[in-house]
């Protein structure tokens, strides 16, 4: 009696479940890693800012008054002349402060001061910077009022890029015009948002993932105050 012969190869049916699974298990990959990257990225930038933010505070505790904004791009020194700072807004002085001064994605950390901040501070004069953010009906709220404003503001703009610039001083994509983050990459540095993360660009202020941190008028006081500096 004669058999019928053993089929050991796969049916076409059969390649196309296990190339399908392949397919499904490779984009949970790919989703997987690109999440991880992502969120190296976010506690990188967190920690360059964290960084930032005590650079700044030790430098104030030691000399007094805050550094300028950088140079440039690829000279971070701060940009004083005759003991006067020639902008108030740019890149933070990463050389001056002695620390790599970039976000997890490789762009310079944003830098603005109260020109009065960075000479010799005498007293505990509110800053010039307001800094806002919006509720979840998308209206502007003051983290900052008249009487309370920042003196020194540190920014990453973000995983987009828009407004940065990168280690190699390659300015990259300008944000769209009306949104917060244009206003975040504004040249006058007299106001910032500080907003959840959105990719929402029909929201109000459009989509946002700049992240932002500042020092207020009672910090520095009270480490001036510690050190003598201040009575």
């Amino acid at each position: 009696m004669k058999t019928s012969p053993s089929h050991t190869g796969f049916t076409l049916v059969e390649m196309a479940v296990v190339l399908l699974i392949l397919t499904l298990l490779a984009g949970s990959l790919t989703v997987g890693l690109s999440r991880h990257v992502t969120r190296r990225a976010e506690t990188a930038t967190d920690e360059a800012l964290d960084e930032a933010r005590d650079a700044l505070l030790g430098y104030v505790v030691r000399k007094g008054f805050f550094p300028c904004p950088a140079k440039s791009a690829t000279d971070g020194t701060e940009d004083r002349d005759a003991g006067t700072c020639k902008k108030t807004v740019g890149l933070l002085p990463w050389a001056t402060l002695g620390i790599h001064g970039v976000d997890g994605w490789a762009h310079r950390l944003r830098y603005a001061a109260t020109l009065k901040y960075t000479s010799k501070i005498t007293g505990t004069d509110d800053g010039d910077i307001e800094i806002v953010t919006r509720n979840l009906d998308g209206a502007e709220l003051k983290l900052t009022t008249e009487g309370g404003k920042t003196p020194v503001v540190i920014l990453s703009h973000g995983s987009n890029g828009f407004g940065a610039i990168d280690q190699d001083g390659n300015v990259l994509l300008a944000p769209p015009a009306s949104t917060d983050e244009a206003r975040n990459a504004s040249g006058d540095g007299r106001q910032f948002y500080s907003r959840p993360l959105s990719e929402n660009s029909g929201a109000s202020g459009g989509a946002f993932d700049d992240r932002i941190t500042w020092l207020s008028p009672n910090l520095i006081a009270h480490h001036l105050i510690t050190v003598g500096r201040l009575p």
